[in-house]
């Protein structure tokens, strides 16, 4: 259980990063952080683990409730994982967007909505990599029906050989 619990925490954590990572590029581009200037880097970086920080404080109950639900019922299949970043990613597009006071330059453009997306896809299939594939693993190794030694879906029973009639000896 432990394992397990920190599996989905070291995913999130990653999640999060990946997060942060996804959308820093679009705010800064790849052109400007390999270009080598240290200043520059070291504020993509600054920008990185901000964004994380921020990504993780507004996605952990969302991300708690697929994470629930995914473990619950043992789904490893990536597209759950990369529609429940979307899903958090629209959700925090939508409240950026709801929290935007009247007559300010407001968010809702292509490129904002394209960041939101990407960053929720991206977050999804990297916790889908370090974590989701291994969802409702529990310290045992587990078949998929047709893995089963012999290749049946039914799970195979050793049955105890029965013990051998004694052997009389006749003297």
């Amino acid at each position: 259980m432990f394992r397990a619990l920190f599996r989905v925490l070291f995913g999130f954590i990653l999640a999060c990063l990946a997060a942060g990572l996804t959308t820093m590029l679009f705010a800064f581009g790849p052109d400007q952080v390999l270009d080598g200037n240290p200043d520059k880097i070291s504020k993509f970086i600054d920008g990185v683990l901000f964004t994380a920080t921020h990504s993780a404080v507004f996605a952990a109950p969302f991300a708690f409730i697929a994470t629930a639900i995914s473990e619950w019922q043992s789904i490893r299949n990536w597209a759950y994982h990369a529609l429940g970043g979307l899903a958090i990613a629209v959700a925090g597009f939508v409240a950026q967007m709801s929290s935007e006071p009247a007559g300010a330059p407001s968010i809702v453009n292509n490129f904002a909505l394209t960041t939101f997306l990407t960053t929720g896809f991206i977050a999804g299939l990297t916790y889908w990599l370090f974590a989701g594939r291994s969802a409702g693993h529990v310290d045992t190794v587990q078949f998929a029906p047709n893995d089963r030694p012999g290749g049946s879906s039914q799970a195979q029973v050793k049955r105890p050989t029965p013990a051998a009639p004694p052997v009389s000896r006749k003297t």
